[in-house]
């Protein structure tokens, strides 16, 4: 376990990192004129020039000072088309310069730079910054989660019918897991008081350590996408596991986090139920639920 001296080290170094990180966000989001790009021609996979230049500048700056540092960030791996991530026992730096980029071409305030730091392959801080918001969130192993300064918690909630839960609705984009997202989508929509979809994970996650959302379930996602906020999660008093239950990885970040674990696994029992099921929308599907 890295020790409490070297987190609050490497704390204090990315913070001012971060902050401006977020002023190059910001600039950008105020800017209509942004240049777009497609990943790998999907007509729904986006970057932008500002994507780019926050992860070099979270780069170059964290390599001029730390330079036996590692790095999985989103759009070094696409350039570089490495497809097989390593995360080794190196302080590796997991970053996703800009969650939500849909969101942020067209000025929709649900967008962050995410910044999570693994030693010995263990997430020891998390900074998610959403300038949009004006809201920093920070998580450091072992000594809570803030936003702007002050401690957040998780909700309380522990029935579905009471919750506001959160999906990527985003992913029925793809062809070969549509059909388990539609299913999942239904079944837990259904028993849900709100499903809400965001487009932004990382911006999801750090609504659930907030407690502003009950519960958020993802898959097929990206380490970038769920390292800061799975810290941020956990250090609010969350749960943050498997769909199956399991443990969390972040290099396969399936998850189901939520606010208490009755009504993560409430959550489990359904998607189980969705990925049995032959097809929705039918009237002996609705009794089942």
């Amino acid at each position: 376990m890295a020790s409490s001296e070297l987190i609050e080290e490497l704390y204090k170094f990315i913070y001012p990192l971060a902050i401006r990180a977020g002023e190059i966000l910001f600039e950008g989001y105020e800017n209509a004129g942004k240049a777009v790009d497609l990943k790998h021609n999907q007509f729904h996979n986006v970057v932008t020039d500002y994507d780019n230049e926050i992860e070099e500048f979270l780069m170059a700056s964290i390599l001029a000072s730390y330079p036996e540092h590692k790095f999985i960030g989103e759009e070094d791996t696409y350039k570089n088309h490495n497809i097989t991530m390593e995360l080794t026992d190196a302080p590796t730096w997991i970053i996703d310069p800009i969650d939500g980029t849909s969101n942020f071409i067209k000025q929709i305030p649900h967008v962050s730079v995410s910044i999570g730091l693994a030693i010995n392959k263990q997430i020891v801080l998390g900074v998610v910054n959403n300038p949009a918001q004006k809201k920093l969130y920070t998580a450091k192993l072992g000594q809570g989660a803030f936003c702007n300064g002050k401690p957040i918690h998780v909700s309380n909630c522990e029935r579905l019918n009471d919750a506001n839960v959160a999906y990527e609705v985003c992913l029925l984009h793809e062809k070969t897991i549509r059909n388990k997202h539609i299913k999942r989508i239904y079944y837990v929509g259904s028993q849900a008081r709100r499903l809400l979809g965001y487009s932004a994970v990382v911006d999801s996650l750090c609504m659930v350590a907030a407690g502003n959302l009950d519960a958020f379930h993802i898959e097929d996602m990206y380490p970038w996408d769920c390292a800061a906020g799975y810290l941020l999660i956990r250090e609010a008093g969350g749960v943050v596991t498997h769909p199956y239950g399991g443990p969390f990885d972040v290099m396969k970040p399936d998850l189901i986090c939520a606010g208490t674990e009755t009504l993560r696994a409430a959550i489990e029992i359904l998607i189980r139920k969705a990925d049995q099921a032959k097809s929705v929308g039918n009237d002996e599907f609705d009794a089942d639920v």
